[in-house]
């Protein structure tokens, strides 16, 4: 079977039908049955919300004896999650863009965490600490796969800098946020950077284009079987380069 978090490019956000979007495609490629395929995308969720999900589930499905291929794309470093204790709420946030997740809010939290988004970015957001964190939970993913004897893949379905359309490898961003050394404890074998998928189905023009539509600027079906695609052939790369 096979496993997949991420956010909305991982969800399918404006697909028809979500059995459409790129982990039911690459399962089928490789060889695994669709209809088992879990997975836990959401839209809007950050990083902390996958790796968070992906262990707590994934360490589930190996109690149950299941041993499920890994595929996970990271998304925006600058997204956060909280929990509003008094409302026993979670909510996904991008303090940059004034979103606070797929959940409605009552007005009163909804000032308070503007608020809070307004303070954060004038005092607090690094886009250099975002890159750090990113690469830590990369990281965590990596060692929790590897110690469970999974195979996975992980790639960015959105860029790792606030300029979306800014094309970037994290091998370059490493250098410039100087942690080369956690670099080396990376398996670049089995993390797709050489695109991102915004970018992918950006330059290719596979995206739904209508504004003020909440599919605007997400993949379609095309971008996400193509998606797959480069996917399975950058997993079979690997696997043949290991003599499988």
């Amino acid at each position: 079977m096979l496993y997949a978090n991420g956010c909305s490019f991982t969800y399918g956000t404006g697909l028809a039908l979500k059995d459409k979007a790129w982990p039911f495609e690459l399962a089928e490629m490789l060889g695994l049955d669709r209809g088992e395929t879990v997975t836990e995308a959401q839209r809007g969720v950050s990083n902390q919300f996958i790796v968070r999900n992906t262990i707590t589930t994934v360490s589930d499905l190996l109690a149950e004896g299941k041993k499920p291929f890994c595929a996970i794309g990271m998304t925006a470093p600058s997204r956060r999650e909280h929990f509003i204790e008094a409302s026993n709420t979670l909510i996904h946030n991008v303090p940059a863009h004034e979103y606070h997740g797929n959940i409605m809010l009552d007005e009163q939290t909804n000032r308070d965490v503007d608020l809070f988004n307004t303070l954060y970015m004038k005092h607090f957001w690094s886009p250099v600490y975002d890159f750090h964190q990113y690469l830590i939970h990369v990281l965590t993913l990596q060692n929790f796969f590897k110690n469970a004897g999974l195979e996975y893949v992980i790639f960015n379905s959105l860029n790792l800098t606030p300029n979306l359309l800014e094309p970037t490898k994290f091998t370059e961003l490493c250098e410039q946020a100087d942690m080369n050394n956690v670099l080396t404890q990376l398996d670049m074998t089995r993390i797709y950077e050489q695109q991102t998928f915004f970018t992918y189905m950006h330059d290719n023009e596979m995206y739904f284009k209508q504004e003020g539509d909440e599919r605007y600027m997400h993949p379609d079906e095309t971008a996400h079987a193509d998606w797959a695609k480069i996917l399975f052939d950058d997993i079979e790369t690997t696997r043949k380069g290991e003599g499988q």
